[in-house]
């Protein structure tokens, strides 16, 4: 899975320069922003403050147990809670996008046009893909490996957050629109997400991998991995692979990560600094730079996704939905080769790239 490029939660070094990029990748949901999370958190749990007679005595509220968990001096609570709640809504997607990475395609392929007029073959899109796995697992098969991919996340942002308190407090910068952000502060800025983001995933990787498992072995039918039992899942991972086994993919995940973080960083940068900076015209500058970090790195979204089944002893894992790759840089090179680095970027109008997933010369092909 990929992991959905992510987004790093790191404190900013500069206020023209926003931290709340939306990178998701792998196809997975992007992980909320913690400082977004953590002020809609104390909006919401806040309790309305109302002026007092004078004299009139002050009740104490209570410091521990159940209610002092779900207030707002437990911000973590909250935004884990968020990022359980995002992570439900999005997972189908995810879930199939994975297994797209993964060249998973169970449906006939069918004949139309592209937006130039041009004829071409077409997968079924995202909605028909997910009653496919609805009519095989029901609703709850549109959840599998959801355990493992919150678990995931939540250790991904977890982990960062306490990196960047270790780091210490960023340097305050007034605000000032008149102001042009200099390269000096964006390059403080990215390296610090950079180590940050760069622990994360390092912690959270290895349940990343049975995420990834668990949802392909839909295609094999298997029950090796479970999405809530992560003990069963270190005895098989172990037992098949030992400590490595954990780790497959973290390398062009991190690449992924990281190129999306530099990518989106510089581009807001570059317009912030050529383009009128106001408050207005910041979230258009983090969605464009956010489009076209995920747009190119998303070919690792899917070395990673095809790199974390690879070996694993599963059906998707193997010929003929997957070839035996040597390691990550063999699996980007003959995936380049076959024009497969772009499976599962699109929910619709999902060309056929290549000559896989041709159908036959000869075989019948409907129209759309």
């Amino acid at each position: 899975m990929a992991t959905s490029p992510s987004v790093s939660t790191v404190k900013p070094t500069d206020s023209s320069i926003s931290d709340e990029n939306d990178l998701q990748t792998r196809g997975h949901v992007s992980l909320p922003s913690a400082s977004s999370l953590l002020h809609s958190a104390e909006r919401l749990v806040a309790p309305i403050q109302t002026p007092l007679p004078a004299g009139t005595p002050v009740q104490q509220q209570p410091t521990g147990g159940f209610t002092s968990t779900f207030n707002s001096a437990n911000p973590t609570f909250a935004v884990l809670k968020a990022t359980a709640l995002q992570q439900a809504f999005g997972h189908p997607m995810a879930y199939a996008r994975t297994l797209m990475q993964m060249g998973y395609e169970p449906l006939p392929v069918y004949r139309g046009k592209t937006l130039l007029g041009k004829e071409a073959l077409f997968y079924p899109n995202v909605f028909r893909y997910l009653r496919y796995i609805y009519n095989i697992d029901g609703f709850t098969g549109l959840y599998r490996g959801f355990g493992c991919a919150v678990l995931s996340k939540m250790v991904c942002w977890y982990t960062t957050t306490k990196v960047d308190e270790l780091l210490g407090p960023v340097e305050p910068v007034v605000p000032n629109d008149k102001v042009k952000p200099t390269w000096d502060k964006c390059i403080k800025k990215t390296l610090r997400e950079v180590r940050c983001q760069s622990w994360g995933i390092l912690i959270s990787h290895p349940f990343q991998v049975m995420a990834i498992r668990c949802m392909g072995q839909f295609i094999g039918r298997e029950t090796a991995y479970s999405s809530i039992n992560i003990f069963q899942n270190i005895q098989e991972i172990y037992n098949r692979q030992g400590i490595g086994g954990f780790f497959v993919g973290l390398i062009p995940r991190w690449l992924l990560e990281i190129a999306t973080i530099v990518i989106s960083n510089v581009l807001i940068h570059l317009l912030k600094s050529q383009l009128p900076s106001q408050s207005e015209m910041v979230p258009l500058y983090e969605y464009m730079a956010a489009f076209v970090a995920q747009t190119a790195t998303y070919p690792l979204s899917v070395v990673t996704t095809v790199t974390a089944i690879n070996r694993s002893g599963l059906r998707a894992g193997m010929l003929p939905i997957t070839p035996t790759y040597a390691n990550w840089q063999d699996a980007y090179k003959q995936l380049g080769k076959t024009e497969q680095l772009k499976r599962g970027s699109s929910f619709f109008n999902r060309a056929v790239f290549g000559n896989v997933g041709v159908p036959a010369p000869g075989t019948p092909i409907p129209n759309v």
